[in-house]
């Protein structure tokens, strides 16, 4: 099972967030986090009115990462509010299940305090940790300069360049950086 204990951070500004492991009952502040999240930030594949799971699918997807050892869907908290997560999935088949993807976000008003990258760390140590995962992947819109600067900070490397690869509006798109870390 891909659980985590909790852990406390403090962030550059002094406020103490909790970072756990997101359970089912979780599902219905899950969806409305991303929902929020969707609807101010332009990095973000999904539109807000485009997330469709329920609550019940959303309960499934995170029991699947409880019960999946090379998933994780963590949380960070501040007052039980959800304000950030990362999740990871490996490959769905054998010659792929060696690596996975990540996925990342804090709420606009909690970014710039530490958060992504407290999170990223955490992810990093698990991933380093767990004998069935050696490569971290990920893709971000090349337009987002300060994501583009954590993930190298981190140790990531630019992979390849996917362009026009998301649709933002009639004729207009966005380029996605794929980037990668290897954590064995």
């Amino acid at each position: 099972m891909a659980i985590l204990e909790p852990r406390l951070f403090t962030t550059k500004t002094g406020e103490t967030i909790t970072f756990r492991t997101a359970r089912p009952e979780d599902a219905a502040a899950i969806l409305a986090y991303i929902r929020s999240v969707a609807e101010e930030t332009e990095f973000f594949i999904l539109e807000p009115d485009e997330f469709p799971p329920t609550d019940d699918e959303e309960r499934k997807r995170v029991q699947d990462h409880l019960d999946n050892p090379a998933k994780i869907l963590l949380l960070a908290e501040s007052e039980g509010q959800i304000i950030g997560n990362v999740s990871f999935e490996i490959g769905a088949y054998r010659r792929i299940a060696h690596r996975g993807t990540l996925g990342i976000t804090v709420v606009k008003q909690w970014r710039g305090r530490g958060i992504g990258m407290a999170l990223m760390q955490v992810l990093l140590q698990w991933a380093s940790a767990n004998p069935l995962i050696e490569k971290v992947c990920l893709g971000v819109f090349a337009t987002n300069d300060t994501a583009i600067r954590l993930y190298k900070k981190l140790g990531f490397v630019e992979e390849g360049l996917r362009p026009k690869d998301v649709k933002v509006g009639p004729g207009k798109y966005v380029d996605a950086i794929v980037m990668y870390k290897f954590v064995k």
